[in-house]
């Protein structure tokens, strides 16, 4: 009986301690918000490395001086979230979304300030978790797609069912509009900078490129962590089966030396889609950096898209 409850109680402490190291895993990939995540001014990675801090910084200060009204909405799982809106006379309304642990005034410091200048309607979101919006988890679009809905929903009652819905995200936030993206009207439209197709894909290239661990091992034990401690299964989030259904226009941009999410994946969905896609690269930038890299082109294309004159 004494060896039963010797089996039993090591047992019990090896379950505890996966438990232990998933909390863990969750915590360092999932929880939100961090130390410092809500800083517009915290810059890190690549940016650091290619680009001039100062410019970066005093972009980041003009698109935070420029007046905003609050505006919030309840998520289907009642989590109250927040945005910044810029009300403009026009047709178009922008609604735009950052990337994981990014914040709306660095990660949009020169996209939003283009859409504001060019007398757009803009609704520039605080993704749950962070800033002003509620939440503790980051589900890599799966729950992000359903936020989307609440804030087209909102433009829609705010600023008129006639008006053109343009979806604009950035890495996560450019994942997340291909997820809404059959969400839009015709006529409307995605732009969506450096995305990947799935959840799935972008923590195993994390952890197989970054990390060097082995996705076959531990992809499926992030994706326990996410649905035991966020509720969230990332498995079931495909962008080819949101865009294969959308009938708004469509353009990825992505750089060509993105090593955080390869340009690869975006090529893939091209190729699958190449009547449903604009597609234009940027052969010298990293990740999320195609508009510092080449603003003069960047904004080209994106006029072009768009119709601006």
């Amino acid at each position: 009986m004494m060896w039963l409850w010797i089996i039993l109680g090591v047992l019990g402490g090896l379950i505890i301690l996966f438990l232990v190291g998933l909390y863990i895993v969750y915590k360092g990939t999932f929880y939100t918000p961090v130390k410092g995540q809500d800083d517009d001014y915290l810059l890190t990675g690549a940016t650091l490395e290619y680009c001039d801090v100062n410019i970066i910084n005093k972009m980041i200060t003009e698109m935070r001086n420029i007046p905003y009204e609050d505006a919030y909405v309840t998520s289907f799982d009642k989590k109250k979230l927040h945005a910044r809106v810029y009300k403009n006379n026009s047709d178009t309304v922008c609604i735009m979304f950052h990337g994981y642990r990014g914040t709306p005034c660095r990660d949009f410091s020169g996209g939003a300030h283009d859409m504001i200048d060019a007398g757009f309607n803009v609704v520039l979101i605080e993704e749950r978790g962070h800033g002003e919006s509620q939440g503790h988890s980051i589900t890599f679009g799966v729950r992000e797609r359903e936020d989307a809905k609440s804030w087209i929903k909102y433009a829609r009652e705010t600023f008129g069912e006639d008006k053109r819905i343009v979806l604009i995200g950035i890495s996560m936030g450019g994942a997340t509009v291909l997820y809404a993206s059959d969400l839009l009207k015709e006529g409307d439209k995605v732009i969506s900078d450096c995305p990947y197709t799935t959840p799935k894909e972008v923590i195993s290239n994390t952890l197989k490129y970054t990390l060097k661990m082995n996705p076959k091992i531990f992809y499926p034990l992030a994706n326990l962590s996410s649905i035991l401690f966020g509720h969230t299964n990332l498995n079931h989030m495909d962008a080819r089966d949101f865009v294969k259904n959308s009938k708004a226009d469509i353009m990825i941009i992505h750089g060509e030396k993105d090593t955080l999410v390869p340009q690869s994946f975006s090529k893939a969905l091209k190729e699958l889609f190449p009547d449903k896609i604009r597609y234009e690269s940027f052969p010298t930038a990293e990740h999320g950096l195609s508009y510092i890299m080449d603003k003069e082109r960047y904004r080209s294309i994106v006029n072009d898209f768009l119709g601006i004159k």
